[in-house]
């Protein structure tokens, strides 16, 4: 799973966090009223929350998400 946090004002990428689907639906309460889930993580550096293993910086996205292609591939 990928989530992105998007500076839209620039068009950039600010942080990203790249969650392996396991992962993130090992986390899963139930939907809310309109049968989403939730997905919240803290941008801040000092920030401690379960999903700080996952962030990235936008340098950083690439090669993540190459690696992890990588992996798959390995499957």
């Amino acid at each position: 799973m990928l989530f992105v946090a998007i500076d839209v004002v620039h068009g950039i990428v600010m942080k990203a966090w790249l969650v392996p689907s396991k992962d993130y639906a090992d986390t899963l309460g139930e939907p809310n009223s309109r049968g989403r889930y939730c997905f919240s993580a803290s941008m801040k550096d000092g920030s401690n929350d379960r999903w700080k293993p996952y962030r990235l910086e936008a340098p950083e996205l690439p090669r993540a998400v190459l690696r992890r292609l990588e992996q798959l591939e390995g499957v």
